[in-house]
């Protein structure tokens, strides 16, 4: 059953205000073998919200799904869970295997209010999650590591993901814990899933696509 959402900014403010102070940041899961992706793409008033399940020791697709609905809240920068959540829970209703590990497309904590969309979604769907987004925030802050490509992403002083380039050739993706998984897993995970096709991890990418497709075949 999907939840009661926000209806109003002051409400969402409060709400994720509410979902951070829930967030695990600790690795409570078992395996990550079968790694599931939830990406969404908008044409006009319809939300088309793809999952791609994908199984990591055969590197094979086990399941895929799309979904298609009417949005329900504008976009607003910095609340943008309020349009793809809703979405992302009814799309995991119709899952059939649910993964170890959860890739939603946009921020876990690497978020003002420390909640982005992967935050919320784990802890409603009580999924480990991991966020990887395609852009910053205008907020971040970065400082080098030791790794070639690899910086940590900063909010208030406070570490908060990381920023990760596979391929020089590509523009970076930003990574950060969601619910129940630690920076190290979230970065190791997302890592395992790259290859130099892409700059989104595998499930991800494919989910993205998924979705593209999909929002084509509304005329």
């Amino acid at each position: 059953m999907i939840p009661k959402f926000p209806t109003t900014i002051v409400e969402a403010k409060i709400y994720q205000e509410g979902i951070a102070k829930k967030i695990i940041l600790s690795d409570s899961f078992l395996k990550s073998s079968i790694v599931g992706a939830f990406d969404i793409a908008y044409k006009e008033n319809t939300a088309f919200a793809a999952g791609v399940i994908y199984d990591c020791s055969t590197k094979s697709v086990i399941e895929e799904k799309v979904i298609s609905d009417r949005v329900e809240f504008p976009y607003v920068p910095n609340y943008l869970f309020l349009r793809e959540v809703p979405h992302f829970l009814t799309l995991l209703d119709r899952i059939v295997n649910i993964p170890d590990i959860m890739i939603i497309d946009g921020h876990g904590i690497a978020h003002p209010r420390t909640a982005g969309s992967a935050s919320i979604f784990g802890i409603i769907a009580n999924i480990p999650s991991i966020g990887v987004a395609k852009k910053p925030m205008k907020f971040f802050s970065y400082k080098e590591t030791n790794q070639d490509n690899l910086d940590e992403v900063y909010l208030n002083q406070n570490r908060v993901g990381f920023r990760y380039k596979f391929e020089k050739k590509w523009n970076p993706i930003y990574i950060s814990p969601g619910h129940k998984i630690s920076f190290e897993s979230s970065y190791n995970i997302t890592k395992g899933l790259l290859t130099s096709k892409h700059k989104l991890p595998i499930p991800q990418q494919l989910a993205h696509l998924l979705a593209a497709k999909y929002k084509k075949t509304i005329i």
